[in-house]
């Protein structure tokens, strides 16, 4: 008998499920590409490098793009019924029992191994599969447009994390001067008291400008720390990267920005990634109600089935006793219709499900296009009216200016007090900081009116050196 187990487990489908099972290893995940960007802690980044970091290492971009990746695999999990499926079985083991008869119970004992091979193709589903398919790969364009925003969407977080940085480190050279200002003031007066040109309120309140001016100092330096954190989290890095920025000038001018806005805002358009997501969605939704449609159809199936089977049996019936032993083929080949005639009105609830699930997409389209408009709008007025503020902050910058020369000239030639040359420090310190603020805003602003119409970040045309524009 041991000869026939040994024969049995040697057949060729046997071998096959026991190669299936050793070499069923669990799938390691994809190492990172190597050619990706990564973070050196000696280099310095600029706007640009900053954006290609965060692309490649930001968990929000590599989790969308998993999604993805889950999506197209949906697409042929979805096709797999096209294909017949084919599956392999085996039985083995003995057994001990009776057969009732009328002059005895047949007594037997059997030892069997029986290998099963079967097929089974679908035919006509009338429409399920191909609703299924069309369902996946809507939900595939939805997922590739949905991981194009979570593109988008770190790029310009990037931006207005660079931008926030830049005004912060403006404000902070503000602040230093205005602390060098207010340091020479005050060590200024302690000569002229001692040589009686000078009060000692007039050094008390030098003294409380000194005070001030390192509060602001300080004040700036947390906000530069604050910022530089929240770059390196917009980056895709904790927040405690020892992350080196360049640092830009500020321009002189800001009128060649405001030409880069009116050509943005003249090819800004109502479609992004993430309208054409929902309409993904609502395509889907379509499918799988077509889906739920052709479940009120019958199915026809082909199936067939080959085993071989190898058994020894012992039986008594009486005082009739007997041995067998034998191997067998056996096969058969069938056609098969199913159609579900009553199942308690699910599928009819199911139905319903899906046509409400269907009309809500739709719904959830059409705010979604409304919000588009708005979003699309305030960021055009935001646009306006942060161009409008870097006008006023720059004349306030220039009145500062001319104030601080006539200020100096005056100082120098003695018809001015320390005083008021602090004073006028102040006030250009203050401008600049200003201006700063103003001109992230700017900066900010426009990123936020690309990202609400949908569109790629514009990339710089040129520097600013020498107070115009330089064409690289």
């Amino acid at each position: 008998m041991h000869s026939r187990w040994r024969r049995v487990c040697s057949t060729p489908i046997v071998a096959a499920l026991a190669f299936s099972t050793s070499s069923a290893a669990p799938v390691a995940l994809e190492p990172r590409d190597s050619a990706i960007p990564r973070f050196y802690e000696k280099a310095t980044y600029d706007l640009g490098s900053l954006i290609d970091l965060g692309l490649a290492t930001h968990p929000a971009t590599r989790a969308a793009w998993f999604q993805a990746r889950a999506a197209a695999a949906a697409v042929g999990e979805a096709r797999a019924p096209y294909y017949p499926k084919i599956t392999a079985g085996f039985e083995g083991g003995s057994d001990q029992w009776y057969t009732p008869s009328a002059n005895a119970p047949d007594n037997f004992r059997r030892e069997q191994a029986t290998t099963i091979f079967s097929l089974e193709y679908l035919l006509l589903d009338f429409g399920r599969r191909a609703a299924e398919v069309q369902r996946t790969l809507a939900a595939l364009d939805a997922a590739g447009l949905t991981y194009e925003r979570k593109l988008q969407k770190v790029v310009f977080d990037v931006q207005r994390a660079y931008f926030a940085h830049e005004a912060a480190l403006q404000r902070l050279a503000a602040a230093a001067a205005m602390l060098e200002a207010s340091r020479m003031a005050d060590q200024t007066i302690k000569k002229e008291v001692t040589t009686g040109l000078s009060a000692t309120p007039d050094l008390l309140a030098a003294q409380k400008n000194l005070l001030e001016a390192d509060y602001e100092r300080e004040s700036a330096e947390a906000l530069v720390r604050t910022t530089l954190g929240n770059l390196c989290v917009a980056a895709g890095l904790p927040a405690n990267s020892p992350l080196k920025v360049t640092g830009s000038n500020l321009p002189a001018s800001t009128a060649g920005l405001r030409e880069s806005a009116g050509k943005l805002i003249e090819s800004a358009i109502a479609s992004r990634p993430d309208l054409a997501a929902r309409a993904a969605d609502v395509r889907a939704r379509e499918a799988a109600t077509r889906r739920s449609r052709a479940d009120f159809l019958p199915e026809v199936r082909l199936e067939g089935k080959y085993a071989y089977s190898a058994f020894e049996y012992d039986a008594r019936a009486g005082k009739v006793h007997g041995s067998y032993a034998e191997d067998l083929n056996g096969y058969g080949a069938f056609l098969v219709a199913k159609w579900d005639l009553f199942d308690g009105l699910e599928r009819v609830s199911r139905l319903k499900k899906k046509n409400a699930e269907e009309q809500a997409s739709r719904e959830d389209l059409d705010q979604a296009r409304l919000d588009a408009t708005r979003d699309v709008w305030t960021a055009y007025q935001d646009n306006l009216s942060a161009a409008a503020r870097v006008d006023y902050a720059e004349g306030f910058v220039a009145s500062a200016e001319e104030s601080f020369k006539a200020t100096r000239k005056a100082y120098d030639t003695g018809l001015a007090t320390v005083a008021e040359f602090s004073e006028a420090a102040g006030q250009l310190a203050l401008a600049r900081s200003i201006r700063a603020d103003a001109v992230a805003g700017y900066s900010t602003s426009l990123a936020a009116l690309a990202f609400a119409a949908g569109m790629p970040p514009v990339k710089e045309q040129g520097k600013w050196e020498g107070g115009k524009r330089k064409s690289e």
